[in-house]
């Protein structure tokens, strides 16, 4: 099942290709990206977005976030489980005129309606700074990984969570 029709009460998921250039700097913005992977970090101008999107899309699923009326509000990205593996790796962001409106947790919520029932374990990585993020993902059901010896040492704690 796609992404793509990923649907919450607020959250509607669409193409990257349809996230307009405001709403693109908006979501690459230094406080949003603050936390993230490199890659987020460094893309300055619309063109290197977008051509990181497509890099991305080349490695993971990634969806818009627009509310009902096309608003974009964030993005997500969830990787393809490697052969063998089950474990899907997940990182989202939203624009900061919505931090601490809920989002994140009914994307979340949103997101295990749609793995319920299949084999396959959710991995989210938080840098420990990110108290926020950690709470979301608590607050979801996700169980810190502290095993993860690799995400310590560059002080990210996994975070998982396995549908059932």
């Amino acid at each position: 099942m796609s992404l793509l029709s990923l649907r919450s009460d607020r959250l509607v998921a669409i193409r990257p290709e349809e996230i307009a250039t405001g709403d693109l700097a908006a979501l690459f913005a230094p406080e949003v990206v603050r936390w993230l992977p490199p890659g987020f970090q460094t893309c300055e101008g619309e063109a290197d977005q977008r051509a990181f999107l497509r890099k991305l899309q080349h490695q993971a699923e990634v969806i818009g976030l627009a509310d009902a009326r096309g608003e974009v509000l964030g993005l997500m990205v969830l990787t393809d489980a490697a052969p063998g593996e089950d474990t899907r790796h997940l990182g989202y962001l939203l624009a900061e005129r919505v931090w601490g409106q809920g989002l994140a947790s009914e994307l979340l919520a949103a997101l295990q309606v749609q793995m319920r029932g299949r084999a396959v374990t959710l991995a989210g990585g938080v840098m420990m700074q990110n108290h926020g993020s950690a709470r979301v993902l608590v607050k979801a059901g996700f169980v810190p990984d502290h095993a993860e010896a690799s995400a310590a040492a560059e002080g990210e704690v996994i975070y998982r969570w396995r549908a059932t």
